[in-house]
């Protein structure tokens, strides 16, 4: 009786078990499921945050393509209303100098026109009056020499009437040509500002879609490029209204850093060090050791000689021809504005002030306002 009594507790308490851990087997598959779920929502989260980091890292991208593509169609812009008003000024002097062929023309015509119905009207007595007249070889060689001279004064003025008529048609057909290149600019310059106010509105929408981190590094970027956009205006302003002559005058240009000749970053498109924007580098970096001499490459006089918040201290001098070259990051300046110096005279002490992560050398060559590769006009030392 013990023995069946036992036999039926251990078969209720195993039925119990089974039934319990079926029961806990489901629920640990159930709450396995859930975590799945859950993990997957988490890493469909984790993707999602990395997308929008991603995509707001292409947004800071696409605003600094957009900043290059306005600076370029600006620069454009101003081209083209500086040759507006260059052809605006063409046009105006061709209109003065019509008028006043016009002018002259319609003088000289007048004077013609007056001799010719003069001759005509007397033409039938001329020669007989002329024959009767003389009374002498001295007379008739005094007559045939004034009729000479009426007849070529005839002749020349005829020859001016009809040079100044061609001179006429001439600057007729000038007028009309640049009238229509006139014309055809201004829709140009129509098109480009259009394009130019597009690509600003694109800009803002890009701009709305930064986090407050990243519009704290665009407001950076934006000063910087504020800074450098300034220097390049007053840069190309030097170079249209101060100048060392006409002509080049520099001579050969030379190395400005002596015993120094490891470059850092060469001259063409780069990520910039500091923002991080993906944009031209206008010269050339060179290593030294701050307080290095940093010296003339060429024959000139100063033009700039002061700090600058992207160069910092910087020095510019004028060659000739519309050629210059630019000494950048100095930690001190040593030539004066107004001096005249000589290739290899020392213009600045190397350093890193501006926009600089290191004591260098940064240089840079300009040819009526516009950066080209320094390497192209000096040779590294061997």
């Amino acid at each position: 009786m013990k023995i069946k009594m036992k036999k039926k507790i251990f078969l209720t308490i195993l039925i119990i078990f089974t039934i319990s851990f079926s029961s806990y087997a489901a629920n640990l598959e159930e709450l396995q499921e859930q975590k799945d779920v859950i993990q997957e929502q988490i890493d469909e989260k984790n993707q999602e945050l990395s997308d929008v980091n991603n995509e707001l890292t292409e947004n800071l991208k696409q605003i600094a393509k957009l900043d290059e593509s306005i600076l370029e169609t600006q620069n454009n812009l101003n081209d083209l209303n500086n040759t507006i008003s260059n052809m605006e000024d063409e046009i105006k002097k061709i209109q003065e100098e019509l008028e006043k062929v016009n002018n002259k023309y319609n003088k000289q015509k007048k004077i013609l026109d007056s001799r010719i119905v003069a001759m005509y009207e007397t033409e039938n007595n001329n020669y007989l009056e002329w024959l009767l007249g003389i009374r002498s070889i001295p007379d008739l060689i005094a007559r045939y020499y004034f009729i000479s001279e009426m007849t070529s004064y005839d002749t020349d003025l005829l020859e001016i009437v009809e040079k100044e008529k061609k001179e006429i048609e001439q600057k007729n057909n000038s007028l009309k040509e640049k009238t229509q290149r006139l014309e055809d600019e201004k829709k140009t310059i129509q098109r480009t500002e259009i394009a130019l106010s597009n690509t600003r509105l694109l800009r803002e929408n890009y701009l709305s879609k930064l986090s407050e981190e990243e519009k704290q590094v665009q407001i950076e970027i934006d000063e910087y490029n504020r800074q450098i956009n300034e220097i390049e205006a007053e840069i190309r302003s030097l170079a249209l209204t101060i100048n060392f002559g006409e002509d080049y005058r520099g001579g050969q240009m030379q190395w400005p850093i002596y015993g120094h000749y490891n470059i850092t970053s060469n001259y063409g498109m780069r990520v910039h060090p500091i923002t991080g924007v993906y944009k031209l580098h206008t010269g050339v970096d060179i290593g030294a050791a701050l307080g290095t001499d940093f010296t003339a490459m060429a024959d000139g006089i100063v033009v700039k000689s002061e700090y600058n918040g992207a160069y910092g201290n910087m020095v510019i001098i004028d060659h000739g021809g519309g050629v210059q070259t630019l000494y950048a990051h100095g930690s001190e300046i040593i030539a004066k504005l107004g001096q005249e110096v000589k290739a290899g005279d020392i213009v600045l002490k190397v350093g890193s002030t501006g926009y600089s992560t290191g004591p260098h050398a940064h240089f840079e060559v300009r040819v009526n306002g516009s950066p080209v590769n320094p390497l192209d006009y000096v040779s590294k030392p061997e």
